[in-house]
């Protein structure tokens, strides 16, 4: 069996050692690196409680102040996402305030309408749906021009084509958000209880690591 490689082994002094372990705290961005930061500390304080008290009780501070720091910013960033999930869903369709480009829209609202098929048919829903996807995905002008196309009643279907449209894209760049939405939360979660489990940690000089669980 390979021999594991570890503070107690690896032939390193406390400093080196000490040292070695802030460059690991620097590097720590993810839960996966949070546990392998923790279980370097433990295995830290197990080696060189009785060596260096001061030592280890200045590691074990600076994993607590590692974890409220991440904590915090993951807090921060669930905040912003979520705000930004509830901007897509209430996203709407209103430009009504927006006229300074009436011309440009219309010029390209009577474009897509001669694109479109006069009947609204399933052989002609893909085609629709293509033609104002792409109108919408070109910016605010072929934005509008859908959606000044929903005015136009000569143009049978157009509304209910404009909206799944915009339904579709709606859903799936909501889609997207939600589930950065979960990941952060998921990452919180883990962090959260990591931080539980630490701040529960005895002071590290009157600790023995063999004695808790991670």
């Amino acid at each position: 069996m390979a021999k594991v490689n570890t503070i107690a082994n690896n032939g390193l002094t406390i400093v080196e050692n000490y040292n070695k372990l802030l460059e690991q705290f620097r590097k720590t961005k993810t839960i996966d690196d949070v546990r392998i930061l923790v279980a370097s500390v433990r295995d830290f304080i197990s080696v060189y409680k009785r060596v260096d008290k001061n030592m280890v009780n200045e590691i074990y501070e600076k994993l607590q102040g590692k974890l409220q720091d991440m904590v915090a910013e993951n807090a921060f960033v669930y905040d912003r996402m979520n705000n930004r999930v509830e901007e897509i869903r209430n996203r709407g369709y209103d430009y009504a305030n927006e006229q300074d480009d009436t011309q440009a829209v219309q010029s390209k609202a009577l474009q897509l309408m001669s694109q479109m098929p006069k009947v609204m048919n399933s052989n002609h829903a893909n085609r629709i749906t293509k033609v104002l996807t792409d109108s919408i995905n070109s910016g605010v002008i072929g934005s509008k021009a859908v959606l000044e196309l929903l005015k136009y009643p000569a143009f049978e279907g157009s509304k209910s084509s404009a909206e799944q449209a915009f339904d579709r894209l709606k859903e799936s760049e909501l889609k997207e958000a939600e589930q950065g939405l979960a990941s952060v939360y998921m990452q919180g979660f883990h962090l959260r209880n990591i931080e539980k489990q630490v701040n529960a940690f005895k002071k590290p000089s009157a600790w023995n690591p063999d004695e808790q669980t991670a």
